[in-house]
């Protein structure tokens, strides 16, 4: 159903707030990092409209799973939008509640991907020159559900140790197939992973030396799953170097297991 979802998302790299524009709308959408707990019957999803004119958006929540490296979606009914479809007058704010309909996972990290469609105003000009549904601009987000005693984020309702926190289990190795080497990583964890600032290096620091993958967002990597992603010419020159990343924006950089 949802083929062409990776070439018509935004994918998103910060961990609050984030803004988007488009057609003369500012969109400011947060938090984007989005989880719902065992002992939380939902989230809530704030969407600010910065702009001049009305947004109308449509909200799906998808099931989402990772084979072969690569995403796939689906449609599901644990977790509902509520409502489904918004309209934000200019200067105004609206919550979108994300419902769970279904019990807390048994064991492990459910994910799914937040679907946020910009649909045309239906007004005469938009409708005359509309032969059907036009999407105007889509963001995706992700979204994640927990057992009980696993946690990934902070709470402000709930203090906790930091190093209590469930943390993925990341190894890495270079592949080739048709002349194209890949990063390999593979987490064998019962979380997720959300790579960012990865690059090869003998110590932890980003400098001159280090051969980087991705300064920003390199993807993500869900329990029990592995994912490639291309290198460039530029990076071939990694022999004996570790892989470093960060799991979170602001977070310490550590090192993947070879």
């Amino acid at each position: 159903m949802m083929k062409l979802i990776k070439k018509l998302s935004l994918l998103i790299s910060l961990l609050c707030v984030s803004a988007f524009g488009h057609a003369g709308n500012i969109l400011l959408v947060w938090p984007i990092l989005q989880v719902i707990e065992a002992d939380q019957q939902g989230s809530a999803l704030w969407l600010e409209n910065r702009g001049t004119t009305e947004v109308h958006l449509q909200a799906r929540i998808l099931s989402w799973q990772q084979r072969n490296s690569q995403d796939h979606y689906a449609d599901q009914s644990d977790i509902v939008a509520s409502p489904p479809f918004v309209v934000i007058p200019p200067k105004q704010k609206q919550l979108i509640r994300l419902i769970r309909t279904a019990p807390a996972p048994a064991a492990g990290e459910n994910a799914y991907r937040i679907i946020l469609d910009q649909l045309p105003e239906s007004n005469g000009e938009s409708a005359k020159d509309s032969a059907g549904l036009h999407l105007q601009m889509r963001y995706v987000l992700p979204l994640f559900t927990y057992p009980q005693g696993i946690w990934t984020k902070p709470r402000a309702d709930k203090p906790r140790a930091s190093t209590t926190a469930t943390v993925p289990s990341l190894t890495w190795q270079v592949t080739t197939r048709q002349g194209q080497r890949y990063l390999t990583i593979r987490n064998s964890g019962i979380v997720h992973a959300r790579l960012t600032q990865v690059f090869f290096a003998t110590k932890p620091i980003l400098d001159n030396s280090a051969v980087v993958v991705n300064k920003g967002l390199l993807g993500y990597v869900l329990a029990g799953q592995s994912m490639d992603f291309p290198l460039t010419p530029s990076s071939a020159a990694i022999a004996g170097d570790h892989l470093y990343a960060k799991l979170d924006d602001n977070g310490p950089i550590i090192t993947v297991s070879e």
